[in-house]
């Protein structure tokens, strides 16, 4: 609810579809800084699925709102006063979406698997990734090689590198009324003693990435070799023993790996956007999307492409875009899906 203009459409919204628990509706408002009092009216954002936060100008609380309650960490919109209150997630309303046509995209084979899948999975499908929680309880090794669920693809257990992705991993745990769910991450020196270094993300076929993004809800202990996601977001990791079994959250990129001949390529999403900067492309065709995951492949020179699936653009690049200062130079366009080539 970003304006007084947005305010009188959800009005008119709720008394066109009325029947919501108390007249009240979910919106996309958060508690920021859950150390800061519930009682702030501007520590509250609004957040999109991806973890990604926008500060309101705007706000439309009651007079008595927002209530000081640790707990009372959402907002909602009631009819009956034409206000915002803060309350606690577990309360039940209807929703009240938003669809932005600048956040339109081209539907993938993948995302059309993903939100297909059968109700006993959680999934969510967010910038090229399908992240699905697998409610069956397996020890680590079990759980690395059972992200099978989609036909065509090579999944993989979630890989949580920053506090969007574990915001993901926080919305599907939730969501699904659990405490602990496996990741992808690891420590691979079994003879380590210290439990706050050397840990990768791992695939069961890729090599392993050391990774430092490690907000840890308690201390871990040196002989817990595997982490878990838990209660207390946005300082969710939890250590675990790999013998222990629990659900997991799988992750499937909208990316096949092509095997032939030479060294196999495996595609990774890295962002939205593409590159304009000619020395920094290799090449540019408007081809199918498997002609330029297979022209990357067979390109020795090719470090990854950006492709329009709308306009067939494929465009080849003699850069790594992760890496700065290249990532700093894309252009954002949700057209375009950009990804870096990981030799295996």
């Amino acid at each position: 609810m970003r304006s007084a203009t947005v305010k009188a459409a959800i009005l008119q919204a709720a008394n066109t579809y009325t029947g919501s628990p108390n007249s009240c509706y979910w919106l996309g408002l958060e508690l920021i800084n859950s150390s800061t009092s519930t009682t702030v009216s501007t520590n509250y954002g609004d957040f999109y699925r991806d973890g990604t936060v926008v500060i309101p100008t705007y706000f439309s609380w009651n007079p008595t709102q927002p209530e000081n309650n640790a707990a009372y960490t959402v907002g909602s919109y009631c009819r009956s006063t034409n206000a915002n209150y803060n309350v606690p997630r577990t309360n039940v309303y209807s929703n009240i979406c938003e669809y932005e046509e600048e956040l339109k995209q081209p539907v993938t084979d993948l995302e059309q698997k993903c939100v297909n899948l059968t109700s006993s999975f959680k999934a969510l499908f967010l910038n090229g990734v399908c992240y699905v929680l697998d409610p069956a309880t397996k020890n680590y090794n079990d759980a690395k090689v059972s992200c099978n669920t989609l036909s065509g693809y090579n999944g993989h257990l979630a890989h949580i590198r920053s506090i969007s992705e574990l915001y993901v991993a926080e919305t599907l745990r939730y969501a699904a009324g659990l405490t602990t769910l496996r990741i992808g991450i690891e420590q691979t020196n079994l003879s380590s003693t210290d439990p706050n270094n050397g840990w990768y993300l791992t695939t069961p076929t890729n090599r392993s990435l050391l990774t430092t993004y490690l907000p840890w809800a308690t201390a871990p202990a040196a002989s817990m070799r595997t982490i878990a996601v838990t209660t207390g977001y946005p300082k969710s990791f939890t250590a675990v023993a790999s013998t222990t079994v629990y659900p997991f959250i799988c992750q499937y990129d909208n990316t096949p790996a092509i095997a032939t001949g030479r060294a196999a390529s495996n595609f990774e999403y890295y962002r939205f956007g593409y590159f304009n900067i000619t020395s920094y492309i290799l090449n540019q065709s408007t081809v199918p999307l498997y002609s330029c995951i297979n022209m990357c492949h067979t390109n020795l020179l090719c470090y990854g492409f950006s492709y329009n699936s709308g306009t067939s653009d494929c465009r080849l690049l003699a850069i790594i875009a992760n890496r700065l200062p290249y990532s700093t130079q894309l252009i954002v366009d949700k057209q375009y899906v950009t990804l870096v080539r990981q030799l295996q």
